[in-house]
């Protein structure tokens, strides 16, 4: 009964609101303050997930504010691993070999060392959209 009670009020609200919704949500926003028979029809329908949103908000722990920054000096007296991968991630090199500030050289190609099927696929490229454009400039 309550839910077509709340759904012929809401139609009421799109008449009087001339089909502008904002309208109608500000009018059944006022309806709702003094009626509360339409306020538990509207709800109704999506109760139990209110029901268990506001469970789940309830019982979840309140979350500890993040560190603003890291006190090096003090991560360091932690132990020796800390220390290393703190130096690590700052870039210097760690007795414990960690890498993260260490690149690979010999993994890395050098510039200009491409091959020769690749330098002539590049050229290629270049003198079938060189030409082209010549086309299109005339």
């Amino acid at each position: 009964m309550s839910h077509e009670y709340a759904m012929s009020r809401v139609r009421d609200a799109i008449e009087k609101s001339e089909g502008n919704h904002l309208k109608a949500q500000r009018l059944i926003l006022q309806w709702i303050e003094k009626d509360h028979t339409l306020l538990f029809g509207l709800v109704a329908p999506h109760m139990q997930g209110i029901i268990a949103h506001a469970l789940n908000h309830a019982m979840t722990p309140p979350k500890k504010p993040m560190p603003k920054r890291i006190d090096t000096q003090a991560a360091a007296a932690q132990g020796e691993f800390g220390a290393a991968l703190l130096s690590s991630l700052k870039g210097g090199a760690s007795s414990e070999g960690f890498g993260f500030g260490q690149a690979q050289a010999k993994d890395i190609s050098k510039p200009g060392k491409a091959s020769k099927a690749h330098v002539d696929a590049i050229n290629k490229l270049v003198s079938a959209s060189s030409g082209k454009t010549d086309k299109k400039k005339k």
